[in-house]
């Protein structure tokens, strides 16, 4: 299978699990609450529309040690991350202020 490119998305944040997982939007966006400084599952719905979910490893300003790990701005408005994301032969982006790039 190849890789999907897509027009840049917005991200969407839904602030409980259950809507994003009901909605299924492309590109959007759930953050389970942790404790400061600690590293939390960041969930996304594939920017192509496909309607696959799953969480990523994320710090709030940090890249936690244990990976596959991103390190996220802290932002649900424009939320970045770095380094891409890249959902194995299927998708490849950034996010990067709110908006879902292909590779």
């Amino acid at each position: 299978m190849s890789e999907v490119k897509t027009k840049p998305v917005p991200a969407r944040h839904f602030p409980s699990y259950e809507r994003f997982d009901d909605e299924l939007v492309a590109g959007s966006i759930f953050v389970a609450p942790v404790a400061e400084g600690q590293p939390q599952e960041f969930w996304y719905c594939c920017p192509c529309g496909c309607g696959i979910t799953a969480p990523l490893r994320v710090g709030r300003g940090f890249k936690p040690a244990a990976g596959p790990s991103w390190n996220w701005n802290g932002s649900l408005e424009a939320p970045t991350l770095y380094p891409s994301v890249h959902h194995q032969g299927h998708w490849h982006g950034w996010l990067r202020n709110g908006v879902w790039e292909s590779c």
